[in-house]
C-alpha cells in the first residue's frame, strides 16, 4: 500500500514539473501573449471574429491545447464591465481539440466589447494564451 502511494506520488510530481517546464517554454518562445489576433500556439476562437455584431447568447466556437482541456472565457464591454465568465472544455488536453459553447452575458453598458479566451498560469495564477476579440453587441 505504502508503495502505491509513493508510486502515485511520484508520478503526480513528475507531471507537475513536466506542465511546469512545458508552459515555461511555450511562455518564452511565443509572441507576447495579449494579442488582437484569434490565434495562438494554445488556442483558436473561429467564432465570433473580430467585429463581428453578437446577440447573447453567443456562440464561442474554436479549438484548444490546454493542459487538462480546461481553459476561461470572459465577455466585456469598453467600460471594463464583466458581462459574463465561464470554463471551458475540449476533449484531448495537449493536442487541439475543437471547443464549442452558447455563451449568456448580461446587458452591456456600451455598444463595443471584446471576449477574451486565456487559460490561468499553474506557476503564478496570471492569465496566459490570452486571445482578445473586438465584438459589436446587438442587445
Amino acid at each position: 500500500m505504502t508503495a502505491l502511494v509513493g508510486g502515485v506520488f511520484c508520478l503526480f510530481l513528475l507531471v507537475a514539473i513536466w506542465q511546469f517546464q512545458s508552459e515555461e517554454e511555450i511562455m518564452s518562445n511565443s509572441e507576447p501573449t495579449v494579442r488582437n489576433l484569434a490565434k495562438n500556439a494554445s488556442i483558436e476562437v473561429t467564432a465570433p471574429k473580430a467585429g463581428d455584431k453578437i446577440k447573447s447568447p453567443v456562440q464561442l466556437t474554436g479549438q484548444a491545447a490546454i493542459f487538462e482541456a480546461q481553459f476561461n472565457a470572459r465577455i466585456k464591454d469598453n467600460s471594463g464591465l464583466i458581462l459574463a465568465e465561464t470554463q471551458l472544455r475540449t476533449e484531448e488536453g495537449q493536442t487541439m481539440s475543437p471547443f464549442s459553447a452558447k455563451i449568456k452575458y448580461k446587458k452591456p453598458s456600451r455598444p463595443e466589447g471584446v471576449i477574451e479566451v486565456f487559460d490561468i498560469s499553474a506557476k503564478d495564477g496570471s492569465e496566459i494564451y490570452k486571445i482578445s476579440i473586438p465584438v459589436i453587441f446587438q442587445d
